[in-house]
C-alpha cells in the first residue's frame, strides 16, 4: 500500500515537472490576430444595401406617388395594367402586434407565468388568409391580388397585350 502511494506520487510529481511551454506565436496565429482586429475596426459608412432600402423607402412611402403595375397570371402572362396610387402592400402587413402577451395566475405557485397568444387582426379577426397585395389604383378603386406582379414607379412598354389595360 504504501509502495503504491508512493509510485502515486512520484508519478503526479513528474507529469507536474513536465508542464509543456506555451506554444511559439505562429505566422499562421499572429494573421488569424490581425485578421480579427481588422474585422472588429470595419464600420459601414457607406453601403450599397442600406443605400437601396433606404431609397425604397422614400420612394414608395412619398403621400401622393404614383406608380404602375403590371398583374401577371401563373404563365407570367400580363392580366391587368394599370396606374397605382401609393404604393402596394402586402395582405400580410398590420398596424397592430401580431401577438399579445397574457399573465396566467397560478394559484399556490410564487410566480405567474405570462404566455404569448395570438391576437386579433386589425379588423378584429383571427386567423390569417391566403397571401396577396393590395394597391388603389388611379381612380381610388380598390385592388387584391395573389399572383405576381412587377410594379415601377414608370410607365412600362408591354409587347404582349394584357387582358384589362386600365390607365386614365
Amino acid at each position: 500500500m504504501k509502495r503504491a502511494l508512493t509510485l502515486a506520487v512520484l508519478a503526479l510529481a513528474l507529469t507536474a515537472c513536465n508542464v509543456p511551454a506555451s506554444p511559439a506565436p505562429t505566422v499562421k496565429n499572429a494573421q488569424a490576430k490581425k485578421a480579427a482586429e481588422a474585422a472588429n475596426s470595419i464600420t459601414f459608412v457607406e453601403n450599397a444595401e442600406i443605400d437601396n432600402i433606404k431609397r425604397r423607402i422614400e420612394q414608395t412611402s412619398r403621400p401622393g406617388a404614383m406608380g404602375f403595375v403590371i398583374l401577371l397570371n401563373q404563365s407570367g402572362q400580363p392580366v391587368m395594367y394599370e396606374g397605382v396610387k401609393g404604393k402596394i402592400t402586402s395582405g400580410s402587413k398590420r398596424l397592430t402586434d401580431p401577438t399579445s402577451i397574457v399573465r396566467k395566475v397560478q394559484p399556490g405557485n410564487a410566480a405567474d407565468t405570462y404566455l404569448a397568444t395570438p391576437a386579433p387582426s386589425d379588423e378584429g379577426t383571427f386567423g390569417s388568409s391566403g397571401e396577396y397585395v393590395f394597391y388603389w389604383n388611379q381612380n381610388d378603386e380598390y385592388r387584391q391580388w395573389n399572383g405576381s406582379y412587377l410594379y415601377s414607379d414608370k410607365p412600362f412598354r408591354l409587347r404582349v397585350e394584357p387582358l384589362v389595360v386600365n390607365v386614365n
